[in-house]
């Protein structure tokens, strides 16, 4: 082999060899990044965790905010019937005093007729007594005048 072809083969083998170097070198930052990478895994699946726990406590949770939901859902509608069956209770209540009350204006109209009527007949007995009272006192002298002449 010649000196020159041999300085090649030695040139070539030292880049071979630096390749190689570097080569390892970024094998190995590999190494250590897939290692790291590793790590953030194993800590991100143990945040997926407490996250996966943590949706299946909401879940829960919205679970049974959906039972009381519709258990307010159920209440409501009670209530809903037992307002609309007050409303027609107090209708009727209101119709009732309203004819209650019409009854009772009419029943003082009638006795205020009544009064009326009862003043009139006293006024009327009053003056037939005194008619009464005026002939009795003229019949009682007729009859002293018929017992005298006897």
């Amino acid at each position: 082999m010649s000196e020159e072809r041999f300085d090649r083969m030695e040139k070539m083998m030292a880049q071979l060899i630096q390749m190689v170097g570097h080569n390892n070198a970024v094998t190995e930052e590999l190494r250590q990044d897939v290692s790291g990478l590793k790590e953030d895994v194993a800590g991100l699946k143990l945040d997926v965790g407490g996250l996966q726990e943590d949706v299946a406590g909401l879940k829960l949770d919205v679970g049974g905010l959906k039972e009381d939901v519709a258990g307010l859902k159920l209440d409501v509608g009670g209530l809903k019937e037992d307002v609309a069956g007050l409303k027609l209770d107090l209708a009727a209540l209101e119709a009732k005093m309203e004819k209650g009350f019409a009854d009772i204006v009419s029943m003082v109209n009638v006795l205020g007729e009544k009064v009326d009527k009862i003043a009139a007949t006293q006024a009327h007995h009053s003056d037939l007594l005194d008619v009464l009272a005026v002939r009795t006192t003229h019949q009682e002298a007729e009859i002293q005048g018929l017992k005298r002449a006897i």
